[in-house]
């Protein structure tokens, strides 16, 4: 099937959704300042994930994340936070909008084979946002609304083509939309800096090079499509090239970027998960005949056995891959996660419990325990581990929930109302939303941290012209 065919109606659903819909802040942009950005970027993603699948699973999220920091640290201090999704799609794709957001298709993380290719694509992303590329030529375009900007957006990196240009009359002209497309040496730059971020985190760009490389070739291999990626990153050719003399002429020996071996447990969680499960376990299955004392594969194998709902040939793999590597704590925290779903709780927490004191800070494992700590009525410590959850991974929706959840069964509205209108705004439960910050805010002291966003929150709804159903 070609790719334009599988994906173009959606991204013009999401289009005519953008254009239609009634934006916050819908006057004149005039200058595009940092405060704007940030508004484009929130508005951006709310609307994108009521229409596009976004991955939530806490390791996952919890992983790209964890990348992309370690990049943004190398940059100095930020005027906004970056944070970085995972679209569940086929195509080729990574894309940055500004106020700090990024996001990289399944379809292309499939395309890696290590964390310096992920690290790679994310500081060239990270960079476009650092040198507001993007935000300086919306500037130069005088687009007049954040509605326009979205619809713009949209357009840009989710490859609509010719089927939706009528869908931007009125919004932002063909012209204007193509000026957001990054120039020649926009890349040139994106790609110099990302290049500086790399090393500074001990990767080796090499793995830039290489990403690109595969990005290139790619265009030969799909019949001469051109992915996603390259339609608004262009001249990757030529980048090519410029990579390879940075390369070359670089002064100081390369960090050596070493081998992740979480990396490989990371794309087999996105197969299991965005995949096809039983494509999957015939992959497994295959590789560990071919190389029976692999613990990858007896690993790939549970997740997809547990996917298919076979959960005791599962556990049989899961434990088959940690006789393997008995200490392997990946093994272990999905093992333990798969007792959890299924209402095996003695044997998950007996996992979970362990696996807490030796990695305090992972997410999913603080996230499952904190599950059963509430299945098991234990109130407080798992209040404790959600509030722990969202301060390490603000990108985990769930746990929003979560903490709505268990600070109403505590009594403490202002918190219940103030998480749960957050959920509900991801869900893009407008009126629930703006019913929960109200509530929030009534609940909430003037002098509590949370009170001025509760009132930011339903100024933003009022402009939507939201209504709370009675």
């Amino acid at each position: 099937m070609k790719k334009d065919s599988f994906i173009s109606p959606f991204i013009v659903l999401i289009l005519v959704v953008l254009l239609a819909l009634p934006v916050p802040g819908y006057g004149f942009l005039g200058s595009l300042t940092i405060e704007k950005e940030k508004q484009i970027g929130e508005e951006f993603l709310l609307q994108l994930q009521h229409y596009y699948p976004i991955i939530n699973d806490p390791y996952l999220t919890a992983y790209i994340n964890r990348v992309g920091q370690k990049l943004v640290a190398q940059l100095g201090p930020q005027p906004y936070e970056y944070r970085f999704f995972i679209l569940e799609d086929p195509t080729t794709n990574a894309f940055a909008v500004p106020g700090g957001y990024i996001f990289v298709t399944t379809g292309f993380i499939r395309a890696m084979e290590r964390e310096g290719e992920l690290a790679g694509v994310l500081a060239h992303e990270i960079s476009h946002i650092y040198g507001r590329h993007l935000a300086r030529q919306l500037d130069k375009s005088k687009v007049v609304t954040v509605a326009s900007v979205l619809g713009a957006l949209a357009s840009v990196f989710l490859g609509v083509g010719p089927l939706a240009q009528s869908l931007m009359v009125g919004s932002m002209a063909a012209g204007e939309t193509a000026m957001l497309k990054y120039s020649r040496d926009q890349e040139r730059e994106a790609d110099s800096l990302g290049f500086k971020w790399m090393v500074k985190a001990g990767y080796n760009p090499r793995d830039m090079l290489s990403i690109f490389q595969k990005l290139g070739r790619r265009r030969w291999f799909e019949g001469g499509e051109i992915p996603v990626y390259l339609s608004t990153h262009p001249d990757i050719d030529s980048r090519i090239v410029d990579l390879s003399h940075q390369l070359g002429s670089y002064p100081r020996e390369l960090p050596s970027g070493g081998e992740n071996e979480e990396f490989h447990y990371f794309a087999l969680k996105l197969e299991a998960i965005a995949g096809n499960a039983p494509s999957l376990l015939r992959r497994m299955t295959q590789e560990s005949l071919r190389d029976p004392h692999n613990p990858r594969y007896h690993y790939g194998k549970a997740l997809a056995l547990a996917k298919m709902g076979r959960a005791e040939e599962a556990i049989a793999a899961f434990k088959q891959a940690l006789s393997l590597a008995p200490g392997n704590f990946l093994i272990q925290r999905d093992l333990a996660i798969h007792y959890f779903q299924q209402n095996c709780f003695a044997e998950a927490q007996q996992y979970l419990e362990r696996l807490a004191q030796s990695c305090p800070q992972d997410g999913a494992v603080l996230y499952y325990l904190g599950r059963l700590y509430q299945e098991k009525k234990q109130t407080d410590k798992a209040l404790s581990l959600f509030e722990k959850v969202h301060n390490l991974n603000p990108t985990f929706v769930d746990v929003y929930y979560d903490l709505g959840t268990l600070y109403g069964e505590k009594g403490k509205l202002g918190l219940a109302h103030y998480y749960l209108g957050f959920h509900s705004l991801k869900a893009k439960a407008y009126p629930l939303a703006l019913f929960h910050f109200r509530k929030a805010l009534f609940n909430l002291s003037a002098s509590d941290p949370r009170y001025d966003e509760v009132r930011r929150q339903i100024a933003r709804l009022t402009k939507m012209r939201v209504k709370v159903q009675n």
